[in-house]
């Protein structure tokens, strides 16, 4: 970043919310984070850009704009949800998996937390990957320790409503200040009008990082509340502006870590699951991997090919050789077209 930047712009635009979100030094940080995330943007990508715009100048890591669903992103699950119950399917909410089960490194079945176990032929896992290990039968102790030096950050969203509209007109704006423990404030009303449902204030989501062990986490709602009021008020954005409400969500491993020498431990743990027959794993948490909300998709897509087409996806690979995929192939599956 400063070799691209210069150390100027680095200190301003990148280390203090990078800090915030890692919970380390960016010194600690594996060089990953930043190739998956900003590819081959430079300074001098970006005020080519800026001077000249057109699709031709336009780099992958400079978006203008993009689809949002007009109920959120949730809309894209309820949909899928709808789709799979249409066709015959079953969608289990507030059923939560404890453990996939093993014998002779094959997966042959579930178990709920409530102690119910059922068998399937096929699964498809997106818990965190250190969960899944850590609970399957006849680990070998090298994968059991490896797979303890992976380590996952929390999220905690704070949500207030104001009483007031047109707050500040971006999306989301990301906060460097080291003054401030939040990282990153949303306004979803800016993503889509219709969104907020013809009501007068506005709600806006705060975000806060941590590991497990972390003072924040461990903070009453109540208290996270008031930090999240008291830090709108520091940034000037609601002058004179009530907040009338708050809530919390608390979302356990969000962020898989790329602290430096994470890949070796990785490899180690992909290695072993691969050789476990019928389980895939997929997404932010299940693969360990920095997804957007696309790559998850597209891992499920090809998960399914897998099973039912026999085709031999690495699923692995999604994100880092994503834009390379792309060029490749196109998917389309239940409505949903990934590619060119």
């Amino acid at each position: 970043m400063i070799g691209r930047f210069g150390f100027r712009l680095y200190s301003i635009f990148f280390k203090t919310y990078s800090e915030k979100l890692w919970g380390i030094s960016c010194k600690e940080l594996d060089e990953d984070f930043a190739a998956q995330r900003i590819k081959k943007l430079s300074l001098f990508e970006a005020v080519k850009n800026a001077l000249f715009k057109s699709k031709k100048n336009k780099h992958k890591t400079l978006v203008d704009q993009f689809a949002y669903p007009i109920g959120g992103t949730g809309m894209v699950y309820e949909r899928m949800k709808e789709f799979i119950e249409k066709n015959g399917g079953q969608v289990y909410l507030n059923t939560p998996v404890e453990k996939v089960i093993s014998e002779n490194n094959t997966a042959i079945s579930i178990q709920k937390k409530s102690g119910e176990v059922i068998e399937y032929d096929h699964m498809i896992s997106s818990m965190p990957i250190t969960h899944l290990v850590k609970n399957l039968t006849d680990v070998p102790h090298q994968v059991i320790e490896a797979n303890s030096n992976l380590k996952f950050r929390n999220t905690i969203l704070v949500y207030l409503k104001l009483e007031g509209q047109n707050i500040f007109p971006d999306n989301w704006l990301y906060v460097h200040a080291s003054d401030l423990e939040m990282g990153r404030v949303t306004n979803f009303s800016n993503w889509v009008p219709e969104i907020n449902n013809n009501e007068k204030s506005t709600i806006v989501a705060l975000e806060y990082w941590s590991y497990d062990d972390d003072v924040i986490w461990k903070k009453s709602d109540q208290d996270l509340i008031e930090l999240a009021k008291s830090e709108m008020t520091k940034t000037g954005l609601i002058k004179g502006i009530e907040v009338s409400a708050g809530h919390v969500v608390k979302i356990p491993k969000c962020y898989p870590v790329y602290q430096r020498g994470y890949k070796e431990p990785l490899q180690i743990v992909e290695n072993y699951l691969s050789g476990v027959r019928n389980l895939s794993v997929i997404g932010r948490y299940g693969a360990f991997k920095y997804n957007n909300q696309d790559h998850s998709i597209l891992m499920g897509v090809m998960a399914a090919e897998n099973i039912t087409s026999g085709t031999n996806h690495n699923l692995w690979s999604i994100n880092t050789d994503y834009e390379e995929y792309q060029e490749k192939s196109t998917i389309t599956a239940s409505g949903l077209s990934v590619g060119e």
